[in-house]
């Protein structure tokens, strides 16, 4: 049903919940997965480690050093596990920078992959626990041309 299934990460617990969906649909039908992460290119919310509204270089690498460790401990866990997943053919992460607001990436990315599905956490590390749906997940779930699962 699903030959290709994007799945963002963000290192919060709700993303490597998404994670585990993801990774049992994609062993039930064989599916291409997706692993993706996103650094804004913009700072927000008056962070200081950008200049003029920019993330400074040094942040993109640090973001994708802590990315990889995430990928790697999925890819960890795949190999433990019991799933059917080719890891070398059928799992692909990477990492992205980006002037697009989060959501808008997730989507762009998915539609120039033509994803059939796009998994994603509830909340991610915003920090704003409050809310009942992250506003990431939001955007994603009303602009989405594809099925989304959005996952606790």
């Amino acid at each position: 049903m699903f030959s290709k299934i994007l799945v963002g990460i963000d290192g919060s617990e709700y993303s490597r919940n998404a994670v585990n969906y993801a990774l049992n649909l994609a062993s039930k039908y064989n599916s291409d997965l997706f692993l993706l992460a996103i650094v804004p290119s913009k700072v927000h919310h008056g962070d200081s480690s950008g200049v003029f509204g920019m993330v400074a270089p040094s942040y993109f690498q640090e973001y994708k050093k802590e990315a990889e460790k995430w990928f790697e401990e999925i890819i960890s866990n795949i190999n433990s596990s019991e799933t059917s997943i080719d890891i070398r053919s059928k799992v692909k992460s990477e990492v992205i920078t980006t002037p697009f607001s989060t959501a808008a990436s997730i989507l762009n990315y998915a539609e120039e992959r033509d994803v059939d599905l796009i998994v994603i956490g509830t909340r991610g590390n915003s920090g704003l626990k409050k809310m009942l749906l992250g506003s990431v997940a939001t955007d994603v779930v009303t602009y989405s041309y594809c099925p989304v699962m959005v996952v606790k």
